[in-house]
């Protein structure tokens, strides 16, 4: 393939036609003919020299290199409608579309500041906010779907993907409600506090992760929660009402749902997170996204905890 170009118009009906699963479905959103959209895609297959979907009695599915394909199209795709809302918005004023991604912890604290003040300035702006643990926004974050994500640092080995700049450092800590037995005590040692009962994100989140990585590092089996939700509003909720352990940051001790619970003291299981904007490599921001993410350092600089 040296020298060979991939048409963007060719890419586009691919996206399109990837993302419906049938051709047919896929030439009347692109207004289309069925046989020039098929036509299309051999013409792309022949670009690429190799497959990207194979036929199934439903419509296409993927193949390996077409699934391949997909994830740069999105890529693609994204940076070209950035590239469309930076320029308008270079030329005639407004203030553009803004799509972050945001940690449990930051819907509450930080980020609300940050978007009153930038909306303050720049009334024109439109914000989405999705929030979610790590894995899902990182994840629509690399798609494309996402300008940035304010959350936790990711873990080593996504330095090619994402950059990260830091903003805030908080502690991890093991949170229940006061009538706990364990809420009187001082100095519990791990092993006392992984027999309790505990209500954890999924394993898949950071949260989750540093808590198993903290208790396999000092010899002891990762507790199995009883309860498990990608809510952090729910595990505060849920706390307060039964006898279990938390494994959060300390500042969730100050939002509502976390005003009734106490830090439990197993200094042993207590880690720091330092928490952060993450882009898309490379930093590619409109104005717009660029302005928002200012205002957050700002806010978050007054204040470098969440």
């Amino acid at each position: 393939m040296a020298g060979s170009k991939i048409d963007l118009r060719l890419l586009g009906y691919f996206l399109r036609t990837a993302e419906m699963g049938n051709i047919t479905k896929a030439a009347e959103a692109l207004n289309l003919a069925q046989p020039t959209l098929s036509k299309a895609i051999r013409q792309l297959e022949y670009q690429l020299k190799a497959p990207v979907f194979q036929r199934t009695a439903h419509g296409v599915a993927l193949t390996p290199i077409g699934e391949r394909l997909l994830r740069h199209a999105r890529l693609v795709s994204a940076q070209l409608s950035d590239a469309e809302e930076e320029v308008r918005a270079m030329r005639d004023g407004s203030a553009g579309k803004v799509r972050i991604g945001a940690g449990p912890s930051w819907v509450r604290r930080k980020l609300p500041e940050a978007m009153a003040a930038a909306l303050t300035e720049r009334p024109g702006l439109q914000v989405t906010v999705s929030s979610g643990f790590d894995e899902g926004l990182l994840q629509a974050l690399a798609d494309g779907a996402l300008d940035f994500v304010v959350a936790e640092k990711p873990l080593s080995g996504g330095d090619q993907i994402f950059e990260y700049e830091p903003l805030t450092d908080d502690a991890l800590i093991v949170v229940g409600r006061p009538e706990h037995p364990l809420a009187a005590q001082r100095g519990i040692a791990p092993r006392a506090a992984l027999t309790a009962d505990w209500a954890l994100p999924p394993e898949h989140t950071l949260a989750r992760r540093k808590l198993d990585g903290r208790v396999i590092s000092l010899g002891e089996t990762p507790p199995a929660p009883v309860v498990a939700s990608n809510s952090q509003s729910f595990l505060l909720a849920f706390a307060y009402f039964h006898d279990v352990l938390l494994y959060t940051t300390r500042s969730a001790l100050r939002i509502p749902e976390g005003r009734g619970l106490v830090e439990i003291d197993v200094p042993e299981l207590a880690t720091s997170r330092p928490a952060g904007l993450i882009f898309r490599r490379p930093r590619l921001l409109t104005p717009a996204s660029a302005y928002v993410a200012d205002c957050l350092k700002a806010v978050c600089a007054l204040e470098p905890v969440n």
